[in-house]
């Protein structure tokens, strides 16, 4: 879900402007991540902002996100799968996001984890490198700052290229 569906770069620098009254921004600079743009004495505070209750309750839906997997739905098996082991009180947040945003999306095909190496399904999108190393289908790269060193995975920049790739 995260930085795939959703802009969790954005709040980091939401709440990184809340804590330390200064822009963040330049997260959003491709090759930028949180250990190189945030100074290392405020690293440990920020590294916790995802553990907090809420941070990821109501993040914005990535543009042509809905609609792109409704038309997947069509011709495939749709499943979301987000790595929520880490951070215990998001839950209730991330179930209550996909259903607010992707209600066409069973309960059933909700797939919480911290591993996604046990994801059985034949292609991934993710923006998480440790996440696409391990997976044994067809790993696929969603553009985010923090992993634009990636060569070696097809890359989708946006959800009209996830259309291109999976809809024509």
């Amino acid at each position: 879900m995260d930085d795939v569906m959703t802009d969790g770069v954005g709040r980091f620098i939401e709440l990184y402007q809340q804590e330390f009254n200064e822009d963040l921004s330049a997260l959003r600079t491709p090759g930028n991540t949180l250990q190189n743009t945030v100074p290392p004495d405020r690293l440990e505070k920020v590294l916790q902002f995802p553990h907090q209750k809420g941070f990821f309750k109501d993040l914005p839906i990535k543009e042509g996100c809905r609609e792109v997997i409704q038309q997947l739905q069509e011709r495939y098996e749709i499943y979301v799968a987000t790595a929520a082991m880490e951070f215990e009180l998001c839950f209730t947040d991330k179930f209550d996001w996909l259903k607010q945003h992707l209600p066409f999306i069973p309960w059933t095909h909700i797939v919480f984890c911290g591993d996604k190496s046990i994801i059985g399904t034949e292609y991934l999108i993710d923006d998480a490198e440790r996440n696409l190393k391990t997976f044994t289908g067809t790993p696929l790269v969603f553009t985010a700052p923090h992993n634009a060193h990636l060569q070696e995975y097809t890359r989708f920049n946006n959800w009209q290229d996830v259309a291109d790739y999976f809809l024509k």
